[in-house]
């Protein structure tokens, strides 16, 4: 039987932290024409990506209990420089230092809803054509159900060089979950490149003119701050394998976590997911 997910529910933290910008309340009490136009304007800028560096801080701190749920080991926690360039908008992405593979990062806040951008990261099968995945097929398990493994493969845009392929095993957090009622979501990862699991033509194509990975593991992990914003965090810890320079590899990690929350928030909204937005 599968496991049915809790709903999220609008939590009083929630609430109570969409009135914790000064500015605005202290606006608020004003109530002569002109500063009530400043109001809106900071309102506007303030709800662009929905929260201040403070406000941000605050929220995620208000989730530590949950955090510490995660099962994903080596994950970084974003500083305060971090968390104030992504409230103000940008895709902060970085490089950790590793005795093996690359360990790259990528901070972000989304203006979606958690319950869209979870769906559309869970629907594997449709992301080619929105991120650098060529080709992904179910081998086993049921779309957007835990348990499944999908096929993919990732061309190397370097001449003499053959893409990989690999097969994604994808782990939701289900503690996390339900301990912040979907408030909080962790999407683990992991790969492994049997290719006796592969057994339809179009697979056996593929791993055929490709290499496999050496690995790749990680997680994303999901705060909802309001009904259209969440905040993303995104980990990955790989290694190309064999005929991929190092250096190379590095860029490809950093400049690939920033394309996969784009291509994400992208798929989410311009396409329809096959799994339901909760």
């Amino acid at each position: 039987m599968a496991h049915r997910r809790p709903q999220v529910r609008r939590s009083p933290d929630l609430l109570a932290f969409s009135r914790t910008v000064p500015a605005l309340s202290a606006l608020s009490r004003r109530p002569s024409g002109g500063t009530l136009a400043l109001f809106l304007l900071v309102l506007a800028c303030n709800t662009a990506w929905g929260w201040t560096p403070e406000a941000l801080a605050d929220r995620l701190a208000s989730i530590q209990s949950h955090r510490q749920l995660r099962t994903t080991k080596g994950a970084p926690i974003p500083g305060e420089g971090d968390l104030r360039k992504v409230a103000n908008g940008n895709i902060v992405t970085g490089l950790l230092s590793s005795k093996e593979g690359n360990r790259a990062y990528g901070v972000a806040i989304v203006p979606l809803s958690i319950g869209r951008f979870w769906a559309a990261l869970n629907d594997e099968t449709r992301h080619p054509g929105y991120t650098a995945v060529e080709y992904s097929e179910l081998l086993d398990g049921s779309v957007c159900r835990e348990g499944r493994k999908v096929l993919q493969f990732l061309p190397i845009p370097v001449p003499f060089v053959a893409g990989r392929w690999w097969i994604g095993l994808p782990k939701p957090n289900q503690r996390v979950h339900s301990a912040s009622g979907g408030a909080v979501r962790e999407l683990a990862f992991s790969s492994s490149t049997d290719a006796s699991l592969v057994r339809s033509p179009g697979g056996q194509k593929v791993i055929r003119r490709a290499q496999p990975i050496g690995y790749s593991r990680g997680a994303w992990f999901l705060v909802a701050l309001d009904e259209n914003a969440t905040y993303v965090e995104y980990y990955l810890h790989s290694d190309p394998g064999s005929g991929v320079p190092t250096s190379m590899a590095a860029m490809f990690a950093t400049k690939g976590v920033r394309n996969t929350i784009q291509a994400i928030q992208r798929f989410a909204k311009e396409a329809k997911p096959s799994c339901a937005i909760e």
